[in-house]
């Protein structure tokens, strides 16, 4: 992977399928249990565990990326609803990726995730 965008909407924007939209957005704890947090904090206390529209949660997604390498994890446990999938953070080792699965039943074959 190159140089981290460190903009977390630009990296899920970039993640979406053709026709595929953001629904909504629940930010979480930062890394674990806040260890390494940005400050200030990009995204208020008060709004973690919020369902946010995406232009609301667009604002605190600067600063920080979705991806990382190993050591500690440097994002927000994040839930992202889309019109077409659910996704969210898989983090092993303190290496972080989105991951997703259908938003309906489906045919799919599952896959492991985590290493």
């Amino acid at each position: 992977m190159g140089k981290r965008i460190l903009n977390a909407y630009d990296e899920l924007m970039e993640e979406l399928e053709g026709g595929e939209i953001v629904d909504g957005i629940v930010f979480g704890n930062y890394g674990n249990s806040g260890y390494g947090e940005p400050e200030p904090n990009p995204v208020p206390e008060e709004l973690k565990g919020k369902l946010l529209k995406p232009e609301e949660a667009k604002p605190y997604m600067d600063g920080w990326s979705f991806y990382s390498d190993v050591g500690a994890v440097e994002c927000y446990a994040t839930y992202i609803w889309t019109n077409k999938r659910v996704m969210w953070i898989t983090q092993y080792d303190g290496a972080t990726n989105l991951d997703s699965m259908p938003r309906n039943p489906c045919d799919i074959m599952p896959e492991m995730p985590g290493g």
